[in-house]
């Protein structure tokens, strides 16, 4: 499991994932997964994505039936950075496995799941990906320019 020092979401998150790790029962996925979104914090869209694969790679080590759930957190996050390519999500990923100066350190098990797990992920990444932008693109056509919340630039 990862040992981060800082900040203290993640301070808090680590000793979260021992507890999950030492009592697999003691909590509720739904608690699981919220504790997991918990520790993220605002960010710029791209370091955002490098720190969510750092914190949801030992969750979905932990509880694998959620990671559908949990990749969506850094999918979101690519998807309002401007990628409109799915076939990138698993590569963006693997970067974050593989870089030598990390916006948030894995952890040796979070490496080895983005490294080996994450890229046999190709079709679930694409369904969430696709899931994501549809929810995404529908949200945008209820902003259109017949709207009363648009701003009146064409």
């Amino acid at each position: 499991m990862p040992t981060w020092t800082s900040p203290p979401q993640l301070v808090a998150l680590a000793a979260f994932y021992e507890h999950v790790r030492a009592h697999p029962d003691a909590v509720s996925d739904a608690a699981f997964v919220q504790a997991v979104k918990n520790a993220h914090w605002p960010s710029n869209c791209w370091s955002y994505v490098e720190a969510s694969f750092a914190i949801i790679a030992s969750a979905c080590l932990l509880r694998p039936h959620l990671t559908a759930a949990l990749i969506a957190l850094p999918i979101d996050a690519m998807i309002a950075g401007g990628l409109e390519d799915a076939g990138q999500v698993i590569a963006l990923g693997l970067a974050c496995a593989t870089c030598s100066v990390a916006y948030v350190e894995p952890g040796a098990e979070g490496k080895r799941w983005l490294a080996q797990v994450w890229p046999g992920l190709g079709e679930l990444a694409e369904t969430v990906f696709q899931a994501r932008w549809r929810a995404t693109t529908e949200l945008d056509g209820l902003l259109d320019a017949k709207s009363p919340f648009t701003l009146g630039y064409t």
